[in-house]
């Protein structure tokens, strides 16, 4: 049951007034406002599915609304019996037909299957665009029909315009022809419907033919001369015919009009239905509501509710749950700190939910649909009645307890206030009592400390209270569940400005019992704030930490990527100089080929092979070709390491010349190419002694370059020995661009398979790898396919 007091008190009359401030249908805003929250959880569920579909009609896909039209229902009924419509009324009729074919064409053009309930609704309007088009095409106006509404109405207006200009054409004739007998305006006007000129009085037996009136003052007649009399009478009867046609148009629209009226009836039905969705979709969006969880078990968990009758710069939102580990909240706490707001919230997301209503909440929330919600808040006084404040709200409290049961949300605004504070307290505490019997939910504000204490102890209720700050004396509006609040009425007073000897004596009319409360509950709120001011120091902490830690890790990954990258460069730099050097030493071989197969060779090929020798050392082809192929690698003892010695750098994976060394650092500076590098000792592996070649003339096949060798065999090494040889193996693969390579490893114990296959797995380098099929030598050998 929701009675009108309760939607008076909790405001909600003033909710209806702003969602039907965006309804377009009037018979909509009257469906909206004697509307009334359902009760039953499948039906309100309903409602919001339906409300959510408008709200992605409108906000998801900016679909219209609905195009206004207003009730033809009287309308329709005269039609049913035999009546005509006026211009005004068919072009009415033609804006229902209209609203119903726009609202139908824009919500089947969205294809989303999640809209399903407004879909049904539109699937049920029927459209007449033929009617439609006809009444557009005839009727111009509320005074107007169109000329080509019929083709005996283009023809007589046709011969009304030709009477007209004969008319004129003959007075004015006339008028040129008896221009000196007293004529007062040398103009054809109108009188009665008849073409006449205006004559001075005087003169008015010189003109033969008919006066049909006078000027106010006497002084000027119009006479209607006997020369257009025949044409005026002509003209008249073309104006009847006109109109006969017109009222026989408008009949047979109308004769239309009546055969489709239940559809018509049918579609504003329809019309209004959807237009009240929308308008809840238009208030939720506008407000900046969420669509709530709904159950029927009486459980609320409102997440930073905001209220919406209050300035949207100005509200702080509440947090509250009701109904899982207690029924009732006793809301405690200062004057003008947000605990009747609170309550009216509560009540009031209530009903905006079972109303089809979004609530301006965060995502989330979850709200219980009540068979009944009943309140008693504010001064109840009743002068008629000659009760007081105190017996009206017990009156109320009566009406509750009798008509509330377990499905019942039950808001009392300082339950036992106005009239002795120990029997109010008292009778305060039997009431909440017997709602809690009664198994039944709810909010009750109080300042009593003896309901403050019973809730502590009392199961199925607890004590919360808005959150007040000691030292500024100013509400915070916060709700703190768990805690009672004091009223700090004396603190308050003295703020205001109250004679500090009036605090004194007030204090010392207070017992030791509540004294000792008040104390009791002010220092524990100060520690809570305390508490809850370091709690959210320490977590701004915590966040700049995980910030500071977050970009650390960023910059980690940035310098990782940067290094990635400039490995990546620096291979791809060391492709394009082999790749080079090897086009090279390619046409130094071609050349000494063709010389090699001469059968005698002259002094000059001599020369030239000798030269062709010379470019190929200067191209270091020897020197690069050696990095590519560094299967096995001893470590460089210091001892070993001299100025003029060739190394293997493994970290720039090529030989390179050591020019100079710094023991105290451990580091040597050395050439590769023409480029130097500073490395570290432990970065050197095979040291051999550079060798000066002297010139030789013979040339040999030595120099010509060998195949990339696409298999390696590392059967009977340990783990560690074949994982050395096939790193080197696999650099040597990506160098040379190989598709695919053979790893030859055996079967044994499977051990060395196994980490073959798992050095493979982590390589970035391998697209993709598995075992030799039938012929290839099964799962003794592992094909790698390079990327």
């Amino acid at each position: 049951m929701i009675s009108i007091k309760t939607v008076k008190s909790l405001e909600f009359d003033r909710i209806l007034e702003e969602v039907i401030s965006y309804s377009v249908l009037e018979k909509t805003k009257t469906e909206l406002l004697n509307f009334t929250p359902l009760s039953n959880l499948k039906a309100s569920k309903l409602l919001l599915e339906k409300t959510e579909e408008a709200f992605k009609l409108l906000y998801t896909y900016s679909l219209g609304g609905i195009f206004y039209c207003s009730d033809v229902f009287e309308q329709l009924d005269r039609v049913d019996k035999g009546g005509v419509l006026n211009n005004g009324e068919l072009l009415k009729v033609r804006d229902n037909l209209k609203s119903s074919r726009l609202l139908l064409t824009s919500i089947n053009s969205v294809n989303d299957e999640s809209i399903v309930q407004i879909k049904e609704i539109a699937s049920r309007l029927i459209l007449h665009q033929d009617i439609e088009s006809e009444i557009t095409s005839k009727i111009i106006s509320n005074e107007e029909v169109d000329d080509n509404a019929s083709p005996k109405l283009y023809s007589i207006r046709k011969s009304i315009r030709d009477i007209n200009a004969k008319i004129r054409n003959r007075l004015n004739s006339y008028i040129r022809r008896n221009s000196t007998i007293g004529l007062q305006d040398a103009v054809v006007t109108i009188r009665q419907g008849r073409y006449v000129i205006p004559v001075k009085s005087e003169f008015r037996s010189q003109i033969k033919g008919f006066i049909h009136d006078q000027s106010s003052s006497g002084a000027t007649v119009f006479i209607e001369p006997e020369d257009v009399i025949e044409a005026n009478n002509e003209l008249k009867k073309a104006y009847l015919d006109e109109a006969d046609e017109i009222y026989n148009i408008l009949r047979e629209l109308s004769i239309k009009v009546a055969s489709i009226s239940n559809s018509i009836r049918y579609n504003y039905e329809n019309l209004v239905e959807i237009d009240g969705y929308y308008s809840r979709a238009h208030y939720s969006f506008i407000n900046k509501c969420s669509k709530p969880t709904l159950n029927d078990n009486g459980f609320v968990n409102i997440i930073k509710g905001r209220h919406p009758l209050i300035d949207k710069n100005k509200v702080v939102p509440v947090s509250l749950s009701l109904g899982k580990d207690y029924n009732f909240l006793l809301l405690s706490g200062p004057n003008t700190g947000g605990k009747t707001v609170t309550l009216k919230l509560t009540g009031l997301f209530a009903l905006m939910s079972m109303f089809g209503l979004f609530i301006p909440a965060e995502e989330g929330s979850s709200i219980s649909v009540f068979n009944g919600i009943y309140s008693d808040i504010g001064d109840e006084q009743s002068i008629e009645q000659s009760l007081s404040t105190f017996s009206s709200h017990l009156k109320n409290i009566i009406e509750i307890i009798n008509s509330i049961d377990d499905k019942s949300l039950v808001l009392i605004d300082e339950l036992g206030a106005g009239t002795d504070p120990e029997e109010g307290s008292a009778l305060a505490h039997a009431i909440i009592k017997k709602l809690l019997e009664k198994k039944c939910y709810g909010i009750i504000t109080t300042h009593y400390s003896r309901l403050k204490e019973f809730a502590m102890n009392q199961k199925g209720i607890i004590n919360s209270s808005m959150e007040f700050c000691t030292k500024t004396l100013k509400p915070l509006y916060k709700l703190n569940i768990g805690i009672p609040g004091s009223s700090n009425a004396l603190e308050i007073a003295t703020s205001l400005g109250l004679d500090i000897d009036v605090i004194k004596d007030a204090k010392s009319f207070l017992t030791d019992d509540k004294i000792s409360f008040e104390s009791i509950l002010k220092k524990a709120e100060d520690s809570r704030q305390e508490y809850q001011r370091l709690a959210e120091e320490t977590a701004n902490i915590k966040l700049k930490q995980q910030e500071e830690l977050q970009k650390i890790q960023l910059e980690k990954e940035k310098i990782i990527k940067e290094k990635e990258k400039i490995s990546f460069n620096a291979k791809q730099e060391t492709k394009r100089i082999v790749s080079d050097k090897l086009a090279e030493a390619e046409e130094i071989i071609a050349e000494l080929k063709t010389i090699l197969k001469k059968a005698e060779l002259e002094s000059k090929d001599v020369f030239k092979a000798n030269e062709l020798k010379n470019r190929l050392k200067n191209s270091r082809y020897l020197g690069v070709t050696d990095t590519l192929l560094p299967f096995q690698l001893q470590k460089a003892k210091e001892s070993e390491v001299k100025i003029g010695v060739k190394v293997f750098v493994k970290s720039l994976d090529a030989y390179a010349k050591v020019v100079s060394i710094k023991n105290n650092k451990k580091e040597v500076e050395v050439l590769i190419g023409n480029i130097k590098s500073v490395v570290k000792f432990s970065d050197l592996f095979n040291v051999e002694e550079i060798k000066e070649e002297k010139n030789k003339v013979n040339v040999k096949r030595e120099f010509l370059a060998s195949a990339p060798i696409t298999e390696i065999n590392v059967i009977g090494k340990t783990s560690l020995e074949a994982l050395t040889e096939i790193q080197y193996f696999m650099d040597s693969a990506v160098v040379n661009n190989l598709a695919e390579v053979k790893i030859i490893h055996g079967v044994g114990s499977g051990v060395l398979i196994k980490t073959v296959r798992e050095y493979l797995k982590s390589n970035k380098n391998v697209k993709e790898f598995r075992r030799g099929k039938y012929g290839e030598g099964e799962n003794g050998v592992t094909i790698v396919t390079m990327k």
